[in-house]
């Protein structure tokens, strides 16, 4: 138990100091490694409210001071979050498998290359209302679908950079203050109904604690468009787990 307990710490260590880089993509390394020890999916998803606690609480203190929070565009996306993490919770007890599965790998891996777009009205920027709102409508139903455990939470940095206009950075930034809330708003709910794994969830909280900052700071000294390489790189990785497994 002791040395399953090293290796989470381990995993969690190594997959979000990825996804301190790239703004996600960790659950695609911790997922497999709890399957093969023998966690059920909502144990799974449990866990992985804990281990967000410390990747997003990690990373904004890294962020400090760097000013990339678009406080406009924030609070729609809380009040989202809260929204549709809360109803995802309430289905999850029923969920038995995913049957998206490959498809949502094939979208990743189409998808990963649109990051690199050169032409101007994907560039950051000012975007109409509808294009915002219709980011909006995105950004909730991606977040629900991941917050099953369908492993499309990659493709919640689309919406932003595309449809608000966002940069990579400014894009990570708000998707770790929604990631705290997210896994509060999941840690509360399955709290109670007894699928945290205490020893792996704590081993992965301080892991991914680590990882987080360490990943956002080499993210933040490289800066936007490594970060594009990162999360293109961990889309396509991600689509071919989700093809593979």
């Amino acid at each position: 138990m002791d040395l399953l307990l090293l290796a989470t710490f381990v995993v969690a260590l190594l997959s979000s100091i990825l996804s301190g880089m790239s703004g996600g993509g960790g659950g695609f390394v911790m997922t497999p490694f709890f399957l093969m020890i023998g966690l059920s999916p909502q144990q799974i998803a449990a866990n992985a409210s804990v281990a967000g606690l410390g990747l997003g609480t990690s990373s904004l203190v890294a962020m400090r001071g760097q000013q990339l929070l678009k406080t406009k565009f924030l609070w729609p996306l809380v009040a989202l979050t809260v929204a549709f993490t809360a109803l995802a919770m309430v289905v999850l007890p029923r969920v038995e498998g995913d049957s998206f599965q490959s498809a949502m790998g094939v979208l990743l891996i189409i998808l990963a290359p649109t990051l690199f777009i050169r032409k101007s009205r994907f560039q950051p920027g000012e975007r109409s209302r509808r294009s915002v709102w219709l980011g909006y409508a995105l950004y909730a139903a991606i977040l629900f679908a991941s917050s099953l455990g369908s492993g499309v939470a990659t493709l919640l940095f689309l919406p932003m950079m595309f449809l608000m206009g966002l940069s990579a950075l400014q894009a990570s930034a708000i998707r770790r203050v929604l990631m705290v809330l997210n896994a509060l708003i999941a840690f509360c709910f399955v709290l109670p109904q007894g699928f945290i794994v205490w020893g792996f969830a704590l081993s992965s909280l301080v892991g991914c604690y680590i990882g987080g900052y360490i990943g956002t700071k080499i993210a933040l000294r490289k800066g936007d468009q490594f970060v594009k390489y990162a999360l293109a790189a961990v889309m396509v990785g991600s689509g071919v787990a989700l093809l593979l497994s």
